[in-house]
């Protein structure tokens, strides 16, 4: 013959993950429901198209040393004499 389950038995047991861990299983179970919603917030924000897109800085181009000398002779650094004597030195072949 089949026995009637007493509730009154089957109490500390309860609904098996919760009523068998007492309250530890219930803060168990919402800890990882809250870290599965923090995960796939972030994955979401991670594909996301609406995040600021930040380029990459722009590399400085190394400058000819006549580039420089243009430079300080256009600022004013320089005179145009000096300008022209080193405008010459630069483009001369080296001897070897």
């Amino acid at each position: 013959m089949i026995q009637p389950v007493m509730h009154g038995h089957m109490a500390p047991f309860g609904f098996f993950p919760f009523g068998l861990l007492g309250g530890l299983g219930g803060l168990l179970f919402l800890a990882g429901f809250v870290l599965l919603v923090v995960w796939f917030i972030r994955a979401m924000a991670r594909s996301s198209s609406w995040r600021p897109v930040y380029s990459t800085p722009a590399v400085a181009t190394s400058e000819s040393p006549l580039d420089i000398l243009s430079r300080r002779f256009a600022s004013g650094e320089i005179t145009a004499e000096d300008f022209q004597k080193a405008r010459d030195l630069l483009r001369e072949t080296p001897k070897s």
